[in-house]
């Protein structure tokens, strides 16, 4: 497996839209880069990101559900209505884009997360697979070899 974007928002203490793109620009050409900086400043946030899209998992957080969301104010940026997270990463040849998303209805109840997994096809263009937000964890461990533990 190599990733090839991070793509996030509204996750943790990160605000906003945040991209990493590991095929264009300056990661793309380095094989092996560090992480760093202050407390607080989103190193981890970065890779809870990916194990958030692939697995609605998090080290810190463990398995997700609403209920462990608005109990322990994990996962979305405070005062905001809306997060995601998204891995696009190469596996066996072939392109797949990994996603979770949450939100909040107007009465600020937070609706059921949602999953999705999408292959790139040949004329670039990205086509979803047709699984339930359940089967996205163990779609994404079968693609890549790996489970949440083992990643």
């Amino acid at each position: 497996m190599k990733i090839n974007s991070i793509k996030l928002k509204n996750i943790h203490s990160l605000k906003g839209i945040h991209e990493v793109d590991f095929v264009e620009g300056p990661l793309s050409q380095t094989g092996l880069f560090a992480i760093v900086g202050p407390t607080g400043s989103g190193k981890s946030t970065l890779l809870d990101a990916i194990t958030l899209a692939l697995f609605n998992a998090t080290p810190r957080s463990g398995g997700l559900s609403n209920t462990v969301i608005d109990k322990m104010g994990a996962v979305i940026t405070r005062n905001t209505d809306e997060a995601f997270c998204e891995v696009e990463y190469e596996s066996s040849g072939r392109v797949y884009r990994s996603r979770w998303e949450i939100s909040r209805a107007r009465t600020g109840k937070l609706r059921e997360y949602h999953m999705s997994i999408a292959i790139k096809n040949d004329i670039g263009a990205f086509t979803f697979l047709d699984l339930k937000r359940s089967e996205i964890p163990a779609k994404n461990t079968e693609i890549i070899g790996l489970n949440y533990d083992q990643f």
